[in-house]
């Protein structure tokens, strides 16, 4: 457990200088927010896409999450940088805001919504897919409503709740994990597979290694680490935030990077010739049957199951804290959106919005609701990589020593590769994500007079 760190009082203080007043709890340490960024992420996310990474790798999986986990680490680390700047819990939204320009950090908060509002979603519509696979008597929309009201109700009740019940699920998570790397260890021993534990194949096997393949998995593997940057939205209820928030950022960012790239690892060795696997869909469970047989094709169907439900009780906590911070600089309408239950002091009523969207937007397929979550978060991610710059080299004027290095190379080798791997998605998320960047235009013009009023907070922050 993280020292407590400075005085609640001298925290508060931090958040008075940007204006604010310290509203929300802080009681999490350097380990809950650990927890929570691990739990962003999921750390068994390579079982739902590994048949459809593998094969546009030609087998070289393990590769493209070094590959997606290295750039990711740029934007991490960005995150981190913005987070020891302006501990609040606006995230990218006030980091483009208090950067760039007030107007573009609305837009910015626009855009990664539709990332946090689509998340948890996205974990409800897995989820009672694996669940009606798992029993079939129950119904799809038992599922939903039934994850549903659960995630609702914790984040209700508070962050400590939300903290201990996504503690108990990760370490579900990583027991299964465990599960299925002493499986694999001790069917390649017996030769299973490539017979070895100890093989570069999985990285590099002449003949079928190409950069062009690795780099369009690479575009797919990237999403796996979509959540990082939700850690940041807990600012304001962490004890020590400019010192935790980074480091439970990146590392979080690179402990999640390396258990994806040792289940592709292992995955790839089991079963060399993904031509061969009987249905791509499902071919982590085909996979695991070889070393573990249903037992712990099982066990992933359930570990699947539950970081569906910590992933959607952590969604669901930083996007009801990104409309918080929005409410509360008055860009959307404040007595609703900052509004803090008087005991939890929780933002109880974008709670409730959020489960209201997502039980909404269960009726929509799977593809078009991951499609408009990479736009979002990819529009985002560039934003705060050149926010970095935009603080620290320009206006802060850091520029000696390392200080190029810190705050202009890596930050804007962040902020290409995102916008890399945006020109790379699909058109239809292209259409859907240019549609909502223009409503979210036309409603910033309208509430600001066409461009000419500022937020209310940035006319009393002490910047």
């Amino acid at each position: 457990m993280a020292t407590d760190g400075p005085p609640a009082q001298a925290q508060g203080g931090d958040l008075e200088k940007l204006g604010y007043k310290q509203e929300l709890k802080r009681v999490l340490g350097t380990r809950e927010l650990l927890i929570y960024g691990i739990a962003m992420m999921v750390p068994i996310a390579p079982v739902a896409i590994y048949g459809t990474v593998t094969s546009v790798t030609n087998g070289h999986m393990a590769t493209a999450y070094l590959v997606a986990m290295l750039a990711m680490a740029l934007t991490a680390r960005s995150y981190g940088l913005m987070a020891g700047a302006f501990p609040v819990a606006g995230s990218t939204y006030s980091y483009t805001q208090r950067s760039l320009n007030p107007h573009l950090g609305l837009l910015a908060g626009w855009a990664i919504m539709l990332d946090y509002m689509l998340m948890p979603l996205l974990s409800y519509v897995i989820a009672a897919i694996f669940g009606s696979t798992l029993l079939p008597g129950v119904g799809y929309w038992v599922w939903i409503v039934g994850a549903l009201v659960i995630v609702t109700v914790v984040n209700v009740i508070g962050v400590k709740s939300l903290a201990n019940v996504t503690q108990a699920l990760v370490v579900f998570m990583f027991l299964v994990l465990i599960y299925f790397v002493v499986s694999a260890v001790i069917g390649l021993e017996r030769g299973v597979g490539a017979g070895t534990v100890f093989s570069l194949a999985p990285f590099y096997t002449k003949g079928t290694f190409g950069w062009s393949a690795i780099m369009a998995g690479t575009a797919i593997a990237c999403f796996s680490f979509l959540g990082f940057d939700a850690v940041t939205t807990m600012s304001e209820e962490v004890k020590n935030p400019r010192a935790t928030i980074s480091k439970a950022t990146v590392l979080s960012c690179f402990i999640v990077g390396l258990l994806f790239i040792l289940q592709a690892y292992l995955a790839q060795l089991i079963w060399p010739d993904y031509k061969s696997i009987p249905d791509l869909d499902a071919a982590f469970y085909f996979v695991a049957g070889r070393v573990g047989g249903q037992a712990l094709s099982l066990s992933l169907t359930l570990a699947i199951m539950a970081a569906c439900l910590a992933n959607a009780l952590d969604a669901q906590a930083g996007a009801a804290r990104l409309l918080y911070g929005m409410g509360r600089d008055e860009v959307i309408p404040r007595r609703v959106f900052a509004y803090l239950h008087p005991k939890t002091k929780t933002p109880v009523f974008n709670i409730l919005l959020l489960a209201v969207v997502a039980l909404v937007g269960a009726t929509q397929a799977l593809d078009t609701i991951v499609s408009m979550i990479n736009f979002g978060a990819l529009v985002g991610f560039t934003l705060v990589n050149l926010s970095v710059i935009a603080h620290y080299f320009i206006k802060k004027r850091e520029r000696g020593g390392a200080a190029v290095l810190n705050y202009l190379i890596l930050p804007g080798l962040g902020a290409l590769v995102c916008l890399a791997l945006w020109a790379n998605l699909s058109h239809l998320a292209l259409t859907v994500g240019f549609v909502w960047l223009g409503l979210g235009l036309v409603y910033t013009a309208v509430t600001t007079n066409f461009f000419r009023k500022e937020p209310p907070i940035l006319k009393e922050a002490q910047l």
